[in-house]
């Protein structure tokens, strides 16, 4: 089984080192973020940023590199720039965010991994702020967030003024927040049809899919005011059009992260320790079994902070990040 750790490093170049960083040189400055390894293993997709100082922007393009580090191939190049890079699990193609080209809404584009322009895969009145592609690369789990759509934002000759009426009302970044939450809707990508999957006052986040792309898990705070505390728990349902919501975890703050096992009996995610102190607080990796239960903390003696649950492919070990040190934790004694 290969094993894969990406580390992205900004090192400034020598020159800059001999002759000192002045302001300007923070245009010079390229980002890469988000890379994602080909099923096959051969290729590195990855956004590459540029900075342009007279937009007072930056430009990011889709980039991949061969895993031997010999072959690199810009693959987008539009104006509007383009993010969330994802394979397919069937290793057929590339997909992107991007509303590129006067698309006036964040879609999903597909490329062919073989070559070519991509397609516009989506066609929806509202942004995707994410999105999943099931196992079996049939379906794609979206995040939309409750929005007006773009012919009725041009109609609109003035902005509304802003109602108050939440207890989380700014965010830095943001600004003002509305009552507009994130939900799931899954896409089929054959008969183009788009089925809402959760509604309601909540956010919902980290979906993943089910081995056998019958479920999703997710994260939501579904307590009575959602801004008044820093509670998420994990919930799974069924792929279908108003399919009934199974709590998994009760913990009172932090259950996040969820990441489920191939075998499809468990669910590995990270478990805060202290509500009252989450702000300083160290993650736990925690297991669960799909179809619900008690808990089981694996690192309880480790003194370091945990990120990234994956699964090995046997489903007996869970790789976590742990303070840039790939580690392995085994699931034999459960």
């Amino acid at each position: 089984m290969k094993k894969y750790l990406l580390l992205l490093l900004v090192l400034p170049s020598l020159a800059y080192a001999q002759r000192g960083i002045t302001p300007s040189d923070i245009y010079k400055i390229q980002s890469v973020s988000d890379p994602q390894v080909s099923p096959d293993g051969k290729w590195v997709a990855y956004v590459l940023s540029n900075p342009d100082s007279v937009k007072d922007k930056s430009d990011a393009d889709i980039w991949m590199i061969s895993w031997d580090g010999k072959e690199s191939v810009k693959l987008t190049a539009s104006k509007e720039g383009e993010s969330r890079p994802r394979w397919t699990p069937d290793g057929k193609y590339l997909t992107f965010l991007s509303s590129r080209y006067e698309t006036k809404s964040s879609q999903i584009w597909r490329m062919d991994r073989r070559g070519g322009e991509a397609e516009k895969l989506t066609e929806l009145k509202y942004s995707i702020s994410d999105y999943v592609w099931s196992p079996d690369s049939k379906k794609i789990a979206l995040i939309i967030k409750d929005q007006e759509s773009s012919d009725e934002t041009d109609k609109k000759k003035t902005a509304k003024p802003i109602m108050i009426d939440r207890y989380h009302f700014k965010q830095d970044g943001l600004g003002y927040l509305e009552r507009k939450r994130n939900h799931l809707y899954v896409f089929d990508v054959e008969t183009k049809k788009l089925d809402t999957l959760t509604k309601g006052d909540f956010d919902e986040g980290n979906p993943v899919w089910s081995p056998d792309s019958k479920k999703i898990a997710f994260v939501s705070n579904r307590t009575s005011d959602p801004d008044r505390n820093g509670n998420s728990d994990l919930w799974v349902m069924e792929v279908k059009k108003d399919a009934a919501l199974k709590q998994l975890t009760t913990w009172q703050d932090s259950d996040t992260s969820p990441a489920w096992s191939p075998d499809g009996k468990w669910i590995a995610y990270l478990k805060s320790q202290t509500p009252e102190y989450d702000i300083y607080d160290q993650p736990q990796i925690a297991l669960i079994p799909a179809e619900g239960g008690t808990p089981k903390i694996l690192n309880a003696t480790l003194d370091r902070d945990v990120s990234g649950p994956r699964w090995s492919a046997d489903s007996k070990s869970v790789w976590v990040t742990v303070k840039m040190i790939e580690e392995v934790m085994s699931l034999h004694s459960i």
